[in-house]
């Protein structure tokens, strides 16, 4: 009896032990900078601002798939070229919901320290376009916009500092062609 009783002490200990491994949630803020700011022939951003957060939770062992929630505030200030060749200005601010779809990887360098390079896919469904006087709008900005997305993070114990790449896979328009918007992202977060 006290064989079987130590065993399942034992059995149970390595089980929870692993378990605290199989999973971790966690929580992210990050900003980007644009890559590209020309989003057609006939619009340009002088200047963007962004702040995105959100959380994940992630399951596996050395490397985790992730899925998550977040929410991103974009605000740019738009120079638009009228076909009359005039120049307008406004401030545009669109709000998107983020949900990342991430294989992410965990390379422990020691037991408080941990490299997490990641590659993944951002799906972004456009939630508001503010008024403004270049007539950009829910009806021709991108509704869907789907990103790829890939970079690493550092964790020393459960806070994580990191940099990412995201390409996007529409253009900024529905309307318009343009180059593909491209951004480096900069977060911080916490993981448990």
């Amino acid at each position: 009896m006290r064989k079987t009783l130590i065993f399942t002490w034992i059995l149970l200990s390595t089980f929870a032990l692993k378990a605290q491994n199989w999973y971790q949630i966690g929580f992210k803020i990050s900003s980007k900078v644009p890559l590209v700011r020309s989003y057609s022939d006939i619009d340009y951003a002088s200047s963007i601002r962004s702040l995105q957060f959100g959380g994940f939770f992630r399951a596996g062992k050395y490397v985790y798939g992730e899925v998550g929630i977040g929410y991103e505030y974009f605000k740019g200030n738009y120079i638009h070229t009228t076909p009359d060749n005039e120049t307008m200005e406004d401030l545009v601010e669109c709000r998107y919901l983020v949900i990342p779809i991430k294989a992410v990887g965990d390379v422990p360098i020691n037991k408080t320290f941990s490299f997490l390079p990641y590659i993944g896919v951002l799906y972004n469904p456009l939630l508001k376009v503010t008024d403004n006087t270049l007539g950009y709008s829910k009806e021709n900005i991108e509704n869907h916009w789907t990103q790829f997305t890939t970079g690493f993070d550092f964790r020393l114990k459960f806070v994580t500092v990191g940099i990412d790449y995201r390409l996007s896979f529409q253009h900024f328009f529905q309307n318009k062609e343009g180059r593909l918007p491209q951004f480096i992202g900069f977060n911080v977060g916490v993981i448990f």
